[in-house]
């Protein structure tokens, strides 16, 4: 199982996940949207107003995460299947559009500049 933790005000605490895809983006039909949107909607509009510049750059279908023989893979994915304007990084690190990058337990993850932690069970 992964879980993905997050630290922001429009997004719950914990993603739990046993799927073998897992979308990520700004998309409602993402099985992570960001912002979450059930969250997202009980900010103040001041509040979410001000969220919308760092939001604003999480491409509409930005990652994928894939479970692939025991382990666990994230892929840039963006809009069009040819990478998001704004990157995905593991550890800070940019990783390459449409190439897999293996996750582990630990490791954060950044969709433009909204950043999580990685746990793998």
């Amino acid at each position: 199982m992964i879980t993905l933790k997050f630290n922001a005000d429009f997004m719950g605490t914990e993603y739990k996940f046993e799927k073998v895809d897992i979308f990520i983006g700004r998309a409602p039909d993402n099985d992570i949207s960001i912002p979450d949107y059930r969250i997202f909607a009980t900010l103040p509009s001041a509040i979410q107003s001000a969220r919308y510049r760092t939001l604003r750059h999480v491409s509409r279908r930005h990652a994928v995460i894939q479970l692939i023989e025991g382990k666990y893979y994230i892929t840039d994915v963006g809009n069009d299947g040819k990478g998001s304007t704004h990157g995905t990084f593991v550890n800070n690190e940019r990783i390459t559009s449409g190439i897999r990058c293996e996750i582990k337990s630990g490791d954060r993850i950044r969709f433009a500049e909204v950043e999580c932690l990685v746990k793998i069970d």
